[in-house]
Order: C-alpha cells, then sequence, then structure tokens
C-alpha cells in the first residue's frame, strides 16, 4: 500500500509543478512599490520601482504617476495570491531617466505575469544627476544591477515570489547599452578609455567633477550577470562610442532583441542597434518604420509633461506612443516568454 502511495504521488507530482509555474492567460491588477536599499560594500543607496501582479482591495484606486497618464498602477497593493514563482526582468533607464518614466512597460509586462524593477540608477538619474556617473563610470550601471537582483531573490517577501532561473533584462538608450554589458558583451579596453578621457578633459566640467574622473576601464570588464537569460534592449546606444565593438558584441552570451525607430537621431539604428545586431550571435532586430524618435519608449505624458518636455513628449504627427506601446510591449512578452521558458495556460 505505501508503495502504491508513493507511485500515486509521483505520477502526479509533475502535474502540480506544472500547475504551480504556469501563468494564468487573464491579465493581473498591477501594484506599485518603491524599494531602496544600501549597497553592502559601501553603504550607497539603491533604489528601484517594483511592478507586479497584484490584488487590490475593493475600492482602490490608481496612483499618479508624475507627468505620465493612461497607466493603471496601485500602490503597495497586496501581492497576487497563490504559490507561483514568477519570472522577473530588471529595466535600467536612459542617461538621466528615472524607473517611473517606464512605468508603462512594467505595467505591461506585470499585468501579464513577471515582477519587473525599474531601476533608479545611482547619482544617474532624474532627480540625482552627475556627469561623473553619466559619463565616466558607466560600469556602475551593470554592477547596480547584479546588486538588486541579489536583493530581491534574498528578500524573505519578494525572493520566493521569483523564480531564480527566470531572470531577463531591459533598457533604453544607455540602459539598452547596459542590457547588453549583463549579457557578456564586452568593451574595448582602449575605446572606454578614450571615452572616458573626452569628458576627463572637457573645460566645461566644473574641476572637481574632472578630477574624480579616473580613466581605468578596468571596473567595465567582465560585468555578464549568469543569472539573466534574455536582454530587450531599446534604442540601445552609444555602442561604438562607449567602446563595443564587434569582437566585444560576439561575446554576448544570451539572446538579445533590439529595438529602435527609423526616426531615432539619438541613438541612430545604422550605428547603433543595426550595428549591434550584425555581430550578436543571437539577435533579432526590430526597427519600428516611420518618423518614430528616441523617446517613444517612455510613457505616455500628460498635459504637463506635454508643456514642460515637449522634446521628450511629444511625437512626430502620425505616431501613436500608446499604440506602439502595445507593440512594444507584446513583443518584450513573447521574447522573455521564449527565452525564459515561461508557461502560459491556454486561452479557451
Amino acid at each position: 500500500m505505501r508503495l502504491l502511495i508513493a507511485a500515486l504521488w509521483l505520477a502526479i507530482l509533475p502535474a502540480f509543478a506544472l500547475a504551480e509555474s504556469t501563468l494564468p492567460s487573464a491579465l493581473y491588477p498591477v501594484g506599485m512599490k518603491q524599494v531602496q536599499f544600501d549597497d553592502p560594500s559601501d553603504g550607497r543607496p539603491l533604489n528601484y520601482l517594483l511592478i507586479y501582479p497584484a490584488a487590490p482591495g475593493p475600492g482602490a484606486k490608481p496612483t499618479k504617476i508624475f507627468m505620465a497618464t493612461d497607466l493603471n498602477l496601485y500602490l503597495d497593493a497586496p501581492f497576487a495570491p497563490g504559490a507561483l514563482q514568477h519570472p522577473l526582468v530588471v529595466f535600467s533607464h536612459g542617461a538621466g531617466g528615472n524607473g517611473a518614466g517606464y512605468a508603462w512597460f512594467g505595467e505591461y509586462l506585470a499585468a501579464r505575469g513577471y515582477i519587473v524593477a525599474l531601476v533608479y540608477h545611482y547619482r544617474a538619474h532624474t532627480y540625482d544627476s552627475s556627469a561623473l556617473y553619466v559619463r565616466n563610470r558607466l560600469w556602475q550601471r551593470p554592477r547596480d544591477i547584479s546588486l538588486d537582483i541579489t536583493h530581491l531573490l534574498e528578500d524573505e517577501v519578494w525572493g520566493p515570489r521569483i523564480d531564480p532561473e527566470r531572470i531577463g533584462v531591459a533598457g533604453h538608450s544607455q540602459g539598452g547599452f547596459t542590457s547588453l554589458w549583463l549579457g557578456g558583451a564586452e568593451i574595448d579596453p582602449s575605446l572606454y578609455e578614450a571615452f572616458q578621457r573626452k569628458w576627463a578633459d572637457n573645460i566645461v566640467l566644473p574641476e572637481y567633477l574632472r578630477e574624480e574622473m579616473h580613466i581605468d576601464a578596468q571596473p567595465a570588464l567582465g560585468l555578464r550577470d549568469e543569472r539573466v537569460k534574455a536582454a530587450f534592449a531599446m534604442a540601445p546606444g552609444d555602442i561604438q562610442g562607449f567602446g563595443m565593438n564587434e569582437a566585444g558584441l560576439r561575446k554576448m552570451a544570451i539572446p538579445a532583441y533590439l529595438i529602435v525607430g527609423a526616426g531615432d537621431t539619438a541613438t541612430p539604428p545604422e550605428d547603433n542597434a543595426e550595428f549591434a545586431a550584425k555581430y550578436i550571435p543571437d539577435a533579432t532586430l526590430d526597427i519600428l518604420p516611420g518618423p518614430v524618435g528616441h523617446e517613444i519608449f517612455g510613457n505616455v505624458c500628460d498635459e504637463l509633461g506635454r508643456d514642460n518636455f515637449p522634446d521628450a513628449c511629444v511625437d512626430p504627427p502620425g505616431v501613436d506612443r500608446g499604440k506602439l506601446h502595445e507593440h512594444i510591449g507584446d513583443a518584450a512578452v513573447k521574447f522573455f516568454d521564449a527565452n525564459l521558458r515561461v508557461q502560459r495556460q491556454e486561452t479557451p
């Protein structure tokens, strides 16, 4: 009898395990939470906006995101019930941007079962930015994302909800470059130091900043995070300007999806996304046709944003940012589902 019970248990165990790792076909409500912790090595405060499948209480209302519209995020809402382990995507913003500027992307993925950490890079985001980090210590970006992943996996609340075998990275602009770095692509030391030197010798910068800008490529090497299995890079750049050449791109160890607007003048496709896709071993290139610019990957802006930051918020005639977000979000979900081996219930 004991042998029979054991055999029956072994027979049903795979089905139980499958059920616990299969995402539902229905969309989740989405929660958001600001998270801060200290770098264990030097005490720097590190931040990210966590976007996740949620179960908001009765009467809960979405939180307004600064200068954005068309979002439905519930601040500090309870996590969605169940024992599922969810895939994780960590997102790196563009130079001088911030995690909340891409809340739409977090919401799109979280509604489909992903946990998304939208990073605020240390001293390199909208509310606290220094040329020392935005232009000299670029290597801090991938290093901090690795710290964010560790923090999430070790957290007693969030760790059990994350599948450690299903982690991806995404990013926009300088953040897109960061995602390739984490995936194993390497900079050429001499080219990277030339980039650093250009800023350290720039006389328009205050002298105290230039004095802190060390010319050293060593911290920028070996930044591959083995836990990251796929990279989704939006308008990545400046690929060649930061020192990533053909040889370095060939070292990319994971699949990459590169997506950019044909009308992008900040990170022109030919010199950046197209160049990278040509040499990355497993790359998909998606060029959005027409006058689609660099800022299309940010949130749909409200009136305040359009009035005060037209360059970032107002798109050319005929460009519908909301519709493009549907395409970008769908491409990201399909890419991560395939490469992180995410299973989903079949739609009835």
